[in-house]
């Protein structure tokens, strides 16, 4: 498969290119432009009081084509790195999914807490006769699952499916998930 450029890659490179030559052009005709915080908000600003004081009509054709130039790259930029994180988002669900699906663990539930270490992630500790085994998968956080979790209850979940399965002295609980991948 052939390498396509990132389209957000090569936008944010156009971009600061266009706010250096607009930087070199105020910096030329004696203006003061910015070439970091608010290059993209002032330098086009002051661009176009430029365009507007040059006599030459092919110069300021290019001066005020380089002011519309930001405002509408700078759309598609932001567009365009939307778009990939929206496809990014999807993507590492799907494949979390596909992860969690292909896992298999039962035991006793020997211990539930917020790991502080990894952002207060609701995590269970189970028992069986391997060992004890921390739990922080994504199903402990959907439908209230984790607020059903008591010490003392036996918790299993089967390869191949998307659900688990928890088991109280007088009842069985099928927790549920909440898998968004659309495969």
């Amino acid at each position: 498969m052939q390498n396509i450029p990132n389209p957000a890659v090569i936008l944010a490179i156009v971009l600061n290119g266009l706010i250096f030559i607009i930087y070199l052009i105020l910096k030329n005709n004696g203006e003061k432009g910015r070439l970091f915080s608010g290059a993209v908000f002032t330098n086009p600003i002051k661009l176009f009081r430029l365009a507007k004081r040059t006599e030459n009509n092919g110069i300021k054709f290019i001066y005020f084509s380089l002011v519309f130039a930001i405002p509408i790259l700078t759309v598609l930029f932001v567009f365009s790195a939307f778009t990939q994180m929206s496809e990014f988002i999807n993507h590492d669900e799907c494949e979390y999914q596909e992860y969690f699906r292909n896992r298999e663990w039962n035991g006793k539930i020997v211990d539930k807490y917020l790991d502080e270490e990894n952002h207060l992630y609701q995590t269970i500790s189970i028992k069986n006769d391997s060992g004890i085994y921390k739990i922080q998968d994504g199903i402990l956080s959907d439908y209230n699952n984790y607020e059903l979790i008591e010490i003392g209850d036996s918790i299993s979940k089967t390869k191949g499916e998307l659900t688990a399965k928890l088991y109280k002295p007088n009842k069985k609980t099928e927790l549920k998930s909440d898998f968004d991948c659309e495969k």
